[in-house]
């Protein structure tokens, strides 16, 4: 082991090995340029209406028809009909279809929701716009007791709640009737005696697969209060969808089950326990660590409250729902800091005490060691394999969809919910911190480690060690195999070979270009919508993201012109 190791420093001390593995990382960029939009299924979608004009014209439209109270706040999402993506993509024609479907006007699979809404008021309303700005439809809440200003409005037959309705609906919402039958009509008499009818429509002429398009009206008493379009899916795909999501749950579970039990009860807290006894344990970094990671997914919590907005109950109080955000993210912060920090100070300390030539992490940027080349070349390693990583998975995906015909969801880059945060480049950088920090030192250092010291003990640490990356590779893949993906065992296959790299990365030089390549590479990912999205501040977000991204190397290489390194 000990000359492995040693072999495979004085490789890496190299000039050639940094120009060809700068090469390599440049060909991996190139192949996954080419290859990222043809190996990942990508919907072609034009957003031309900002959340803020939605809103604008949410407020207009609300004005115009009465749909909310006087003075009743907004917020706004972006929408997706994912049962209606599922059902296209693999049984109602495939990824085309569904582009066709979003290209066309028949149906929008997205869309913009507006919720119009005031503490203390049941009255509320959300607003719908396609992509495109052109209105999409309303479904309006009043309130049971709510009776019609006029008495004859009160009770009305179907026939005449029928015209009243597609004549509203026609005269304020654009619809055209003309390619729907009726399908379906249900009233309900509320306690005041107000009668509420609905009405469903079906397209008679175009349909995709099984499925159908249908729109559904409602009336409350003498006035006009839903405009919804929608896709009834057959029920038997639903049935088949969710057995075979459930095939995926079941692998994810098993995972996850088995990662709790040997490294969050075997390696963490046996771990610290066993450490703290042999006062090999190093706390206090470990728990700033932590909480500096909690803190952030805290703040994200915070940022994130304008689309908290879409799930509150308007029967509290505006106070109510500030101390929950503040409450939640306290709890984020302080229960995610603490765990965060457990399973840090029991991966660091298990590899120092099993791998005793890697740098310490806790003193990878302290004065004496940030400007080595040792730490410069595992900070500058973690950077270029971001490429690698990134090509990896293009090729992967390529090959599986092309030839074997695998499925995952058709993707949307452009995310404009990104945008409604307070600081929208706070969530990409929190997550891929977490992700990076967190899975690393669970998934990567705790098995590796005690399965070195366990090895050692009984004379089989190679064994031992062999043993474990495998076994982590399993459980890695096994704990993401719940993303929507078929066959259900595809995203293990996919991690399998990533997850061995990382662990053979990890056993030569030590947790710190683990974690630089894994939050790196989610942190290209998670960004893609701040640099794909134009808005106010967008370009102070992407410069915050590309500052997050350059921290690491910034401050090795601050390190070295301060210790006249260079």
């Amino acid at each position: 082991m000990k000359d492995g190791v040693a072999a495979t420093v004085g490789l890496t001390r190299r000039p050639a090995f940094w120009i060809a593995y700068a090469g390599l990382a440049l060909i991996s960029l190139a192949i996954a340029w080419k290859l990222f939009a043809l190996a990942i299924p990508l919907v072609n979608l034009d957003i031309t209406l900002s959340r803020q004009d939605a809103i604008a014209k949410a407020e207009a439209l609300s004005a115009r028809h009465q749909l909310a109270p006087d003075g009743a706040r907004a917020a706004a999402r972006f929408s997706h009909d994912q049962s209606t993506q599922n059902y296209v993509e693999l049984e109602g024609g495939g990824k085309p279809a569904f582009a066709q479907l979003v290209a066309g006007t028949i149906y929008a699979p997205y869309w913009w929701e507006v919720r119009l809404f005031a503490a203390g008021e049941v009255t509320e309303s959300i607003v719908r716009f396609r992509p495109d700005g052109t209105a999409y439809g309303f479904a309006k809440r009043v309130p049971e007791l709510s009776v019609p200003a006029d008495p004859a409005g009160l009770v009305l037959d179907a026939l005449s709640a029928r015209r009243l309705a597609e004549g509203r609906a026609r005269d304020a919402w654009a619809v055209d009737f003309s390619p729907f039958r009726l399908l379906e009509q249900t009233q309900q008499t509320r306690r005041t005696g107000r009668v509420d009818h609905l009405f469903i429509y079906e397209r008679t002429a175009q349909t995709i697969g099984e499925a159908r398009f249908r729109l559904r009206i409602g009336v409350s008493g003498d006035e006009l209060t839903e405009v919804t379009w929608y896709v009834h899916i057959p029920e038997s795909f639903d049935r088949r969808f969710e057995e075979l999501r459930s095939a995926n749950n079941t692998i994810a579970g098993i995972a996850s089950l088995s990662a709790g039990v040997l490294y969050g009860l075997g390696g963490c807290l046996l771990g610290v326990l066993w450490l703290l006894r042999a006062h090999w344990l190093q706390w206090r970094p470990a728990l700033a660590a932590g909480f500096i990671v909690g803190a952030l997914m805290g703040a994200t919590t915070l940022a994130n409250t304008p689309a908290a907005w879409f799930g509150f109950d308007t029967a509290q109080s505006v106070t109510t729902f500030w101390l929950r955000q503040a409450g939640v993210a306290l709890v984020v912060t302080l229960g995610g800091g603490l765990g965060y920090a457990l399973v840090f100070m029991a991966a660091e300390s298990l590899s120092r005490r099993a791998f005793p030539q890697h740098p310490q992490l806790w003193r990878a940027w302290s004065r004496d060691a940030a400007p080595t080349k040792q730490i410069l070349g595992r900070t500058l390693g973690g950077y270029l394999f971001v490429s690698v990583q990134l090509a990896m998975i293009a090729v992967f995906y390529y090959a599986t969809n092309r030839w074997l015909g695998w499925w995952q969801p058709s993707e949307s880059l452009t995310d404009p919910n990104i945008l409604g945060s307070f600081v929208p480049a706070l969530a990409p950088i929190a997550m891929s911190l977490q992700a990076g920090f967190m899975e690393e030192s669970l998934f990567r250092a705790v098995p590796l480690a005690l399965a070195a010291i366990v090895g050692a003990r009984f004379g089989k640490r190679g064994l031992a060690i062999g043993i474990a990356v495998v076994i982590q590779a399993l459980i890695f893949g096994g704990a993401h195999a719940n993303y929507p993906g078929f066959p259900s065992y595809s995203r293990p296959v996919e991690l399998i070979v990533p997850s061995v790299l990382w662990a053979l990365i990890f056993l030569r030089f030590g947790l710190l270009p683990t974690v630089l390549l894994h939050a790196l590479f989610d942190l290209a990912l998670f960004a893609i919508p701040v640099f794909l999205v134009d808005a106010p501040g967008s370009t102070l977000q992407r410069a915050l993201i590309i500052a997050a991204a350059l921290v690491p190397l910034a401050v090795v290489l601050a390190r070295r012109w301060r210790a006249g390194a260079w």
